[in-house]
């Protein structure tokens, strides 16, 4: 199995998984220093292209960009890449909570608006019918 990068770049590897929200890639053949300065720039790592031995393409692993580390076991290097966090998607999940509780309380204004209204209305009706009343 081999991976190739953005930059063109093809590696031999023995295994490329993603386990527990990281991807991990198995190197036999390369060093730890070697692996570091191969996945030390996230732009190369924004695809990760799966290739068979003979080089035909049969996936893509994207946006493990964050280089986290080589574990050695063995004579096998992983190296392991994690997802950079996404924070404009947390400011955009963010903004449509704030959204949602702004229309929940602008629900919750109208019901008590329209209340109010409801209220000073029966007020009303009753001051006018204690004035025919009183024959004013």
């Amino acid at each position: 199995m081999k991976i190739r990068l953005v930059d063109g770049s093809v590696y031999t590897v023995t295994r490329t998984e993603v386990t527990n929200g990281r991807l991990e890639i198995d190197f036999k053949d390369k060093t730890a220093e070697e692996i570091q300065e191969i996945f030390s720039e996230p732009a190369n790592l924004a695809n990760v292209e799966l290739l068979t031995d003979e080089g035909e393409k049969f996936g893509d692993i994207p946006n493990y960009t964050v280089y986290s580390g080589v574990m050695l076991v063995g004579n096998t290097r992983t190296v392991i890449l994690a997802q950079q966090t996404d924070s404009l998607q947390e400011r955009i999940t963010n903004a449509e909570a704030k959204a949602l509780e702004a229309a929940i309380s602008a629900q919750e204004a109208k019901t008590s608006s329209e209340s109010a209204a409801t209220q000073i209305t029966d007020l009303q009706m009753a001051i006018c019918e204690l004035y025919e009343g009183m024959g004013v």
